[in-house]
C-alpha cells in the first residue's frame, strides 16, 4: 500500500454536507494522515467520523475523527467549510455575506493560533470577499489563502460536454472572476483533446444558459442543502495536489498583485498548487470582450469587499 504522507486537515463544518463530502472525498484518495472534523453539532461530526473511517477500510488508512477548535493543532490544511444557516430565499452568494464574514474571521483568528503555518481553503460563501478579507485581517500570505470556485469551471465543462456531445474528461475550460453572478465563463481558450476549438454564437448561448442555470435551478428545488459533492470533488482534488505537487491546473479564487492587470481582490483563476500553496498564476490571453468583463467581476466583488469591511469594523476588528 502507498505510504501515507504525514499530512495533517482540519475541516471546520465537517458535520455538514460540503465538510463530510470533502472528508469522504479526501479519505478515499488515502494520501492524508489524518482528518479531524469540528462542528457545533458535535454529534454529526462524531457521526461522519466513524462512518467514513469505516468506509475507506478498503481503500486507505486515513484516520478520521471528531474534535474541538483545539484538536486542529498543527495543521497543515484548513478547510473552512462553516456557514450560517442555509437558506433558499437568496439571489446571489454575495448575500450571505453578512452571516458568515464574522463566522469566518472568528474561526481563522482563533484557529490561526493552533496552526499558524497552515494552508487555508476557504469554501464558505462569498468567498472571493472571505479569501480578500482573510488575507488582509491576518496578513496572511497570499498564496497560503485559496477560495474553491472550482465548481464553476466544471459546470461549464459539463455544459460544453452536453452541447458539443464529447466526455467532459476531454475539455479544457475555465471559468474566471466571481463565485457568482458575473463569473466570466472563458470561450477563448476552450480545448478538447489538447486542441484548442472555436464554438459559434448558438452554441455559446446554451452553453451559457445551461453552465448558469444552476443556482436559479437549486433554489426552485429547495434542497435545504447545498452543492456538497461538486465542492467535495473539487477540494478533494486541491488537496491531493497539495500534497502530491502533481501540476494540475485548478480554477480558485486568490488574491492578486497585478495578475490580469488587477490587484487588492480576490477571485477566481487559473493557478498550479504545491504543498507551499499557489505556486504559479496562469495568465490566459483573453479577448476583449472576456477582459473587461474580467475587469468588470473583480469591481463588483471590490464593492463587496467594502462591504465586509464595514461589516468587521462595526464588530470591532480592525
Amino acid at each position: 500500500m502507498e505510504m501515507l504522507a504525514k499530512i495533517k486537515i482540519s475541516i471546520i463544518g465537517g458535520g455538514g454536507v460540503v465538510g463530510s463530502s470533502s472528508a469522504y472525498r479526501i479519505a478515499q484518495d488515502g494520501k492524508a494522515s489524518e482528518i479531524v472534523l469540528v462542528d457545533t453539532q458535535r454529534n454529526l461530526s462524531e457521526a461522519h467520523a466513524l462512518d467514513i473511517e469505516q468506509a475507506i477500510t478498503q481503500r486507505g488508512t486515513t484516520r478520521v475523527y471528531a474534535g474541538e477548535i483545539k484538536d486542529t493543532h498543527k495543521s497543515d490544511v484548513i478547510i473552512i467549510a462553516a456557514s450560517g444557516p442555509h437558506r433558499t430565499s437568496q439571489s446571489s452568494r454575495a448575500e450571505f455575506l453578512p452571516q458568515n464574514l464574522t463566522l469566518a474571521m472568528n474561526l481563522v483568528g482563533e484557529l490561526l493560533s493552533y496552526s499558524p503555518s497552515a494552508l487555508w481553503l476557504f469554501a464558505t460563501v462569498p468567498v472571493d470577499p472571505i479569501v480578500y478579507l482573510a488575507h488582509q485581517t491576518f496578513s496572511l500570505p497570499r498564496q497560503k489563502v485559496i477560495g474553491i470556485n472550482q465548481n464553476d469551471s466544471f459546470r461549464f465543462r459539463w455544459a460544453i460536454s452536453k452541447i458539443l456531445s464529447v466526455p467532459s474528461t476531454e475539455i479544457e475550460a475555465f471559468v474566471l472572476g466571481e463565485h457568482g453572478l458575473t463569473q466570466v465563463l472563458i470561450f477563448s481558450n476552450i480545448q478538447v483533446n489538447g486542441k484548442k476549438i472555436s464554438l459559434n454564437q448558438e452554441q455559446m448561448e446554451r452553453i451559457t444558459a445551461m453552465a448558469m442555470a444552476f443556482l436559479p435551478q437549486w433554489r426552485k428545488w429547495q434542497p435545504g442543502r447545498t452543492a456538497g459533492w461538486t465542492t467535495a470533488e473539487s477540494i478533494g482534488g486541491i488537496v491531493s495536489s497539495i500534497i502530491s505537487d502533481d501540476g494540475r491546473i485548478w480554477t480558485c479564487s486568490t488574491p492578486l498583485g497585478g495578475e490580469y492587470g488587477l490587484q487588492q481582490v480576490s477571485l477566481g483563476v487559473p493557478v498550479r498548487i504545491s504543498s507551499k500553496g499557489v505556486k504559479e498564476i496562469i495568465e490566459l490571453n483573453l479577448d476583449p470582450n472576456e477582459k473587461e468583463r474580467l475587469k468588470a467581476s473583480a469591481q463588483t466583488i471590490q464593492e463587496q469587499i467594502k462591504q465586509g469591511q464595514l461589516l468587521l469594523e462595526r464588530n470591532g476588528r480592525p
